[in-house]
C-alpha cells in the first residue's frame, strides 16, 4: 500500500483530503506545520508527500529543498498543492525540486487518478 503524508496548515482540508485518499486505498498521515511534516518524513517512508505552497512559518518551497537533501527521500514524489493554476507556480515546482503541482479541486475521481499519475511515473 503506498503511504502518502499530507503538509497542509488546514486541519479540515487534511480530515478532507485523508478520508479521499483512504476512500481510494492509500495510507494517510498528515502534519500541520513544515517542521512537523520535515520530522514524519525524515522518520518514516513514503511514497508521496503532498504539500501546500503556502505554509506559515517554513513553506512548502522550502520544504521541498530540505528534504529533497535526505537520502531516504530520493524516490519520494513531492507534489505542491495549490488553489492557483499558474505559470509561477510552474518554475517554483521546478526550482524546490518538486515532482509537479495538483490544484484544486482536491476530489472525486479525476483528484485519486492524479494521485495515482504521480505515484506511477516514480516507477522505472
Amino acid at each position: 500500500m503506498d503511504r502518502i503524508l499530507i503538509i497542509q496548515d488546514s486541519p479540515s482540508i487534511n480530515a478532507m483530503l485523508k478520508f479521499r485518499l483512504e476512500s481510494g486505498g492509500f495510507s494517510v498521515e498528515t502534519a500541520e506545520t513544515g517542521e512537523e511534516g520535515i520530522e514524519k518524513a525524515k522518520a518514516s517512508q513514503y511514497q508521496l508527500i503532498l504539500l501546500d505552497y503556502n505554509l506559515p512559518g517554513i513553506n512548502g518551497s522550502q520544504v521541498s529543498r530540505l528534504l529533497k537533501k535526505e537520502d531516504n527521500m530520493r524516490n519520494t514524489r513531492i507534489v505542491f498543492m495549490s488553489a492557483k493554476d499558474d505559470d509561477k507556480l510552474t518554475q517554483i515546482t521546478k526550482e524546490a525540486g518538486a515532482h509537479g503541482y495538483i490544484g484544486l479541486p482536491f476530489e472525486g475521481k479525476s483528484f485519486i487518478e492524479k494521485i495515482r499519475g504521480f505515484l506511477k511515473a516514480r516507477e522505472p
